[in-house]
């Protein structure tokens, strides 16, 4: 068992670093699509990595020796893996495994209130964008479930904050989510960060390209000025809500939802928003995961059938 058992563990902190600039510098597209496939595949080589360190502790159980026909005295002089690592591991997977369950937990409450949402709805006639009278500015992709498709529940201030255009584009944007799914990505980055909680800021990397990738579409069926427009307006609306005191802790609070960075992708020159080289670095960290968690199973496979001939 190598040292390239713990390579999971150093190419998550590899995509941590890289995900920002994916996630800003690419096609939001792209970058949604990579960057999740990454997380599925890093999450995954990292949980099989801490099941691989774990597995020396489980394996000095008599019982579990028996039935792997070896003794158990063995495992201490023939695994090259510290007691120490392997204790550390094993609480690492009940550490991971509750996160997880949690995280179900809450998706599964997050499912209940969309279903309960869809049944407050219903009255309000099959449309696919329904105006509720509602005095904060907003406007929300309800996703759709096996029962229900998806709707865009647009509140009537929003409207009043909005010009014709801008409201076309706000809307483009709540239907881009529900036509390409996101809430499906929202789902896997979640139950991905809760098996590795290294990839946390991952997480939020791919929401931000999600918007991004809602944004582009609502400037293609508008324009990304109107787009832009549409943004600062609805967020700037929703921060008048707040009462600030300080214009400052306004402005902190803007930058928090990330709407500068949004603004400014959509205004720049759409050839600066399609460098794709960095989205190869994302497809290398993800072959090498894969290999060198086969490489470290094939390794300990070995290990623990020479355990046996001793």
């Amino acid at each position: 068992m190598r040292a390239v058992i713990y390579l999971p563990f150093v190419l998550s902190a590899v995509l941590v670093g890289l995900s920002r600039l994916v996630c800003r510098r690419t096609s939001p597209r792209r970058a949604a699509w990579s960057m999740t496939a990454a997380m599925v595949v890093l999450a995954g080589s990292a949980f099989g990595a801490l099941g691989l360190l774990a597995w020396p502790l489980v394996a000095r159980d008599s019982v579990v020796a028996h039935l792997g026909r070896w003794r158990p005295g063995a495992v201490n002089h023939g695994v090259p893996v510290p007691i120490v690592v392997s204790v550390a591991a094993s609480l690492g997977l009940v550490v991971v495994s509750a996160l997880v369950l949690v995280r179900v937990r809450r998706l599964h409450s997050e499912f209940a209130a969309i279903s309960r949402m869809h049944a407050a709805l219903a009255s309000a006639g099959g449309g696919s964008v329904v105006v509720v009278d509602d005095p904060v500015p907003t406007a929300v992709a309800v996703p759709a479930t096996p029962a229900r498709r998806g709707r865009v529940l647009v509140s009537t201030a929003l409207l009043e904050a909005l010009d014709d255009e801008e409201r076309a584009a706000a809307l483009a944007h709540e239907h881009a989510h529900l036509a390409h799914a996101h809430r499906n990505f929202i789902v896997v980055i979640a139950l991905a960060a809760a098996i590795n909680p290294m990839l946390g800021s991952v997480r939020d990397d791919v929401a931000f390209a999600l918007e991004r990738w809602a944004d582009e579409d609502a400037a293609a069926r508008t324009h990304p000025t109107i787009a832009a427009r549409a943004l600062t307006k609805t967020a700037l609306a929703k921060l008048s809500l707040l009462q600030r005191q300080v214009a400052v802790a306004g402005a902190m609070h803007l930058g928090h939802l990330g709407v500068p960075e949004r603004v400014a992708a959509l205004l720049e020159p759409a050839v600066r928003r399609r460098r794709v080289e960095v989205v190869w670095l994302v497809a290398v960290v993800v072959v090498v995961a894969i290999g060198a968690l086969g490489w470290a199973t094939h390794d300990t496979e070995r290990l623990f059938e020479a355990l046996r001939t001793r």
